[in-house]
């Protein structure tokens, strides 16, 4: 088990290139971040493009289906579509403006462009959440338009549905699609209509459904009963638009897409029976929503799973309990989410809680390399959830002030043992280091890290700081651990600690005022969820300084995964 993740973003961008191979509809071409359908790492402004768009080939068919240039919008205005070859008019693009969190690139302020399809004459549209969620801004082009646009509010969200509600701010009568309302069935004509890869100019395509009743949570971005599978080519920017029938009706709402075990590219829609009830109530708010933008991650190597946040809209729950984007959400009412890669427990402590109901959530967060808890819907904002520094300062707290010339912070750098088997990070300063690994008697190697100032020092007085972290045999108990590293006739017992992180639980042990000085000692054991090894740690704290040095090792201390 290994919880590098939990520190190094980079570390993290592998799992997510994998993970998010499923939102082919996605991308940097939409507000949400890049998917692996795309070679750039970024959400890059998508300009105008200038060149003319090839025809495109359904996979399935082999039919070709040309681009038609865009529409008069003024052509049937008001009027609903009725055949395939005429739903551009009804068609969107949208351009969402935003600052969102790429893990790797940290925040970028840019645009994305998504799809979607008007429903009324008025100007109502629907689209993907994962689309529009956390825009401070929306400019949307009908049918292919690029020379009018309008800008659109949010009328509603649902992450969970990965549907989205908006209100086009226009007086003019707009074309509109009609919902289509039959029994689907595998072997259905089916055409995408969207703007893909940001191109302003109107693509259909054609295929087939595959599956009427497909999985119903095979992206990262959402959890419903089940999908449609079909094979009308979509790419990155397809998100949002309409997959229709001949006559031109909503067959479903195309959002995924991915290379799955067959012999053709699939991709994936929320079929129409799922999304008219679900828009149906979008037009009072938001519905199975905490207000964010982002998607499942899980990497078992890097001992980390959640609901990576790339937005937040203003004003929603998320928001409200200080929520950020980058932040992982990885647990919500005590049960972990996104530990199959999907929307699928996060949605389901939604539905569960209910509307509007407080929700108990665990937080990573990278930029500090915290842990934090709080509530979404209640009345206690996210904060840190675990400060060993903070524990050991408040019992050892005195009425003197902090000297004036006590010692700067630390600067730090991470030392691996000479099995390459654990790490911590220790401060800079404590060059003096040994990790040769510890042998037992039958000759069996245990990894081992020491470091301080001086070693012989901090073995042999209370006089310098520094620490030792050793892997020890798996199975071993934690209360007996403790016991053998007792400093009851030197220290002042105070007490015993439950310990828990997002990967170790085990306790901690603090041992007060040593011979009567001010320096006090700190012993961790602990264990990861799968128990491979018993992870020690002693600390002693000297200084302030050596406080802040300390909490860096509670949350570096870990095995290397090598």
């Amino acid at each position: 088990m290994n919880r590098t993740g939990i520190r190094r973003v980079s570390a993290l961008v592998i799992a997510l290139v994998l993970l998010s191979a499923a939102c082919g509809g996605g991308g940097d071409d939409e507000a949400a971040p890049p998917t692996a359908s795309e070679e750039t790492t970024a959400p890059t402004e998508v300009a105008p493009a200038t060149t003319e768009a090839a025809a495109t080939t359904a996979p399935a068919t082999g039919v070709t289906t040309g681009e038609s240039s865009a529409p008069e919008t003024t052509d049937g205005a008001g009027d609903t579509i009725a055949s395939f070859d005429e739903v551009q008019p009804a068609v969107i693009q949208i351009e969402a403006r935003g600052t969102f969190r790429d893990p790797e690139i940290g925040f970028a302020d840019a645009s994305g462009r998504g799809s979607g399809f008007l429903i009324s004459p008025d100007g109502l549209a629907v689209t993907n959440n994962h689309v529009v969620t956390g825009a401070a801004t929306l400019e949307v082009f009908v049918g292919g338009d690029t020379d009018e646009s309008y800008n659109a509010t949010i009328l509603g969200v649902s992450e969970c549905n990965d549907l989205a509600l908006i209100q086009l701010n226009t007086t003019e009568e707009l074309p509109y699609l009609d919902w289509y309302d039959d029994e689907i069935s595998a072997g259905l004509d089916v055409y995408a209509a969207g703007f893909p890869l940001g191109d302003p100019e109107f693509t259909l395509t054609r295929g087939i459904v595959a599956k009427a009743e497909a999985g119903g949570d095979l992206t990262g971005t959402s959890s419903i009963d089940h999908t449609i599978e079909h094979d009308a080519a979509i790419q990155p920017g397809n998100s949002g638009g309409p997959l229709v029938n001949e006559a031109g009706q909503v067959v479903a709402v195309n959002y995924a897409g991915g290379a799955v075990a067959t012999t053709t590219e699939q991709f994936f829609a929320i079929a129409s029976d799922l999304a008219q009830p679900v828009v149906d109530r979008l037009t009072d708010g938001d519905f199975e929503s905490l207000g964010i933008n982002g998607w499942a991650v899980f990497d078992e190597a890097l001992g980390i799973s959640g609901i990576w946040v790339a937005g937040v809209a203003p004003g929603s729950p998320a928001a409200n309990a200080a929520i950020m984007p980058g932040d992982i959400v990885t647990s919500m009412n005590g049960l972990p989410v996104g530990t199959d890669g999907t929307f699928a427990d996060y949605c389901d402590v939604i539905r569960t809680a209910g509307e509007g109901a407080p929700i108990q959530v665990d937080v990573l967060r990278f930029d500090t390399e915290e842990v934090l808890r709080g509530q979404i819907n209640g009345s206690t904002p996210i904060q840190p959830a675990f400060s060993i520094a903070q524990e050991v300062e408040e019992e050892v707290a005195t009425e003197d002030e902090p000297a004036a010339d006590a010692p700067p912070a630390y600067e730090y750098e991470t030392v691996v043992d000479d099995l390459g088997s654990i790490e911590v990070d220790v401060p800079t300063a404590w060059a003096d280091r040994d990790t040769t690994p510890i042998v037992e008697d039958d000759g069996t190697q245990r990894p081992y890290i020491a470091a301080a100032t001086s070693l012989s020092a901090f073995q042999d007085t209370f006089d310098e700081p520094g620490l030792f972290f050793a892997a020890l045999a798996p199975g071993a108990d934690v209360d007996t651990s403790l016991a053998n590293y007792s400093f009851a006739e030197q220290c002042t017992d105070g007490g015993i600690t439950d310990y828990s992180d997002p990967v170790f639980t085990g306790k901690y042990q603090l041992w007060l005022d040593c011979e009567g000085g001010t320096t006090d000692i700190v012993t961790l054991v602990a264990v990861p969820a799968d128990g491979s090894f018993t992870a020690f740690m002693l600390a002693q704290i000297v200084t302030d300084a050596d406080l802040e040095a300390l909490d860096r090792a509670f949350a570096t201390f870990n095995a290397t995964g090598g």
